[in-house]
This record gives C-alpha cells, sequence and structure tokens, in this order.
C-alpha cells in the first residue's frame, strides 16, 4: 500500500503563498486523511472502475484519469477538494430508435460507481450523490430540450442500481471490477 508520501494531490494554480495559508494546509490535511483512511483508495478506485466499465458498455472510448486535487472556489472562499476520477471524453449520442437503450446505460455509467463502492464497503455511502446529481440534470437539459419526452429520473436511477447490484453477483464481474481498479490506481497517483 502507498503511504501518504507516495499519494499525488494536484494543486496545479495554486502559490507556493497561497499553499502555506491555513486555509490550503487545513484542505490538503483533510484530503490526504481521507486518502489514507483504511480501505479507502481501493473503495475509490472500484468505483470509477466501474464508472469506466460501465461508460465503456454506453460507448465511451475515452476518458481522463485525475488525480485527486484541489481548487480555491471563489464561491465559497475556500479550497474545495475534489477525489480521483475519470472524466469521460466521447460519450455517443442516442441513435434514433435507441434513445431509451442508450439513456439507460447512461444511467448505468452514473450509477455504477456508488452500487460498487458500497459492494466494496457496505458501511460507505457509495460516494455517488454528485453521480446522481449529474444524471439528474442530463435528463432535465434532455426534457427541456424536448418537451414530448418525460424522463423519471429516479426509477431509472434506481433500475440502473438494481441492475448492477445483479451483474455484481457474478464474481467473475467483480474480478472485472477489481481488475480495472487496479489498472486505474497508479494513473490516479495513489
Amino acid at each position: 500500500m502507498n503511504g501518504p508520501d507516495k499519494i499525488t494531490i494536484n494543486t496545479d494554480g495554486i502559490s507556493d503563498e497561497e499553499k502555506a495559508t491555513e486555509k490550503f494546509q487545513s484542505a490538503y490535511k483533510d484530503m490526504l486523511a481521507q486518502l489514507t483512511a483504511s480501505g479507502f483508495i481501493p473503495v475509490l478506485c472500484a468505483h470509477e472502475a466501474g464508472h469506466a466499465i460501465y461508460f465503456t458498455l454506453a460507448g465511451m472510448k475515452n476518458f481522463e484519469p485525475l488525480p485527486a486535487r484541489i481548487r480555491w472556489d471563489s464561491e465559497i472562499n475556500d479550497y474545495k477538494g475534489y477525489l480521483a476520477a475519470i472524466q469521460v471524453l466521447d460519450l455517443p449520442p442516442w441513435t434514433p430508435g435507441e434513445f431509451w437503450n442508450w439513456l439507460f446505460k447512461i444511467a448505468r455509467g452514473h450509477a455504477a460507481g456508488g452500487v460498487i463502492a458500497r459492494k466494496f464497503m457496505p458501511s460507505s455511502d457509495g460516494g455517488d450523490k454528485d453521480d446522481k446529481e449529474r444524471f439528474i440534470k442530463l435528463c432535465d437539459e434532455i426534457q427541456k430540450a424536448d418537451p414530448k419526452v418525460r424522463i423519471d429520473s429516479e426509477d431509472l436511477w434506481k433500475k440502473a442500481q438494481d441492475s448492477i447490484v445483479e451483474e455484481l453477483k457474478n464474481p467473475a464481474n467483480l474480478a472485472e471490477v477489481e481488475k480495472h481498479a487496479a489498472m486505474l490506481r497508479p494513473l490516479f497517483g495513489l
């Protein structure tokens, strides 16, 4: 296991003077404490592996691994930490006649991380609050663009979660998640 000295926390854009402040030091210590908590990094990597696997099933070909990072947030007048994540770079749009199938795959891509995190660490909340918010925002944007489309995003989210729970009953699927998590870990600097 990597120790705190082997963990990458990206602080690009923050000057040495800003890094010397109590606000920054506090944010950095908080992020480091979260990342070094017992069992956290493997679960984080499994969470992101879930996104990578299920977004790939939805058609993603490329993603960018983002290490943990700290940025200044002027809205809260403080530093904000972001855990390591994958950034999807190329999700294909839906094709005529395939909208609902496409949207379900996208729902699964968003939901996979939390379902997998709870599978690996049942005491975890799954860390999927932001994932769910992003999915609901996507559904809202689709409905705004075409008022004839009605999406029950809560129901679709639950069905996506349930389908992944079922798939994770197969040990081969869990092994695939662990393999992807191990591949992502060094890309995240963890």
